[in-house]
């Protein structure tokens, strides 16, 4: 006895339409990704919509429908840039956790974002065009605004609890970001990448607001 073998019937092939969500992403990443390596390479005037298109790997047009302009790209470079400090801060420790231990991992992630070269070459590239985006920086200032809301939480947290002795949660947040980021320094002078130099740094920190946060007992 024979059997008929069915039919293969093909899958009609995917129309084209609107992108996935992962593919929308996959791509914003790609054109961010070109950009900051343009930007880095070519400064923010001698970069050009046609060179970050071809790294990207896009379209020019492709690469227009998503930002208009290169103005328009280099703020999202720059504001992504800071934002990634943010992601790389993650999730500040619980109160119960050792505050020595805690400041050492808060200022230990802080001092890695803020010193990352390719933050560090953005964020020259901000201060020079300044005065060509005099919205940036408030948008800047918003962000870091928002990369410090966990750590003003956290230290509400041990401030209600009778932990730490200070006036200010924000105040406080703020100085820890701005020394773990070198308080400016970096920015002119690129730290040194041993690890020995990261440790030393850190550590002063840490020994600075341990003893003027701390409450005897």
């Amino acid at each position: 006895m024979t059997t008929t073998a069915a039919p293969i019937v093909a899958k009609p092939a995917r129309t084209r339409g609107r992108p996935t969500r992962e593919e929308g992403e996959a791509l914003r990443k790609s054109i961010l990704d070109a950009a900051l390596a343009v930007f880095i390479a070519r400064g923010f005037e001698a970069a050009s919509m046609e060179g970050i298109a071809r790294g990207a790997k896009v379209a020019k047009i492709t690469l227009y429908r998503h930002y208009e302009t290169k103005e328009q790209l280099f703020v999202e470079v720059a504001r992504r840039a800071q934002l990634s400090v943010r992601e790389r801060l993650g999730t500040i420790a619980d109160a119960d956790v050792a505050l020595e231990t805690a400041l050492r991992q808060i200022i230990s992630k802080l001092y890695d974002g803020y010193t990352h070269p390719d933050y560090l070459a953005v964020m020259r590239m901000v201060i020079a065009e300044a005065g060509r985006f005099p919205k940036l920086g408030r948008a800047m200032l918003d962000d870091a605004a928002h990369i410090s809301e966990p750590l003003v939480d956290y230290l509400q947290r041990l401030k209600d609890a009778g932990q730490i002795d200070i006036d200010s949660p924000y105040d406080a947040a703020a100085q820890i970001s701005g020394l773990a980021s070198g308080a400016g320094r970096y920015v002119l002078l690129t730290p040194g990448r041993h690890p020995a130099s990261r440790k030393r740094w850190v550590e002063s920190l840490v020994t600075l607001f341990m003893r003027a946060w701390r409450k005897p007992g």
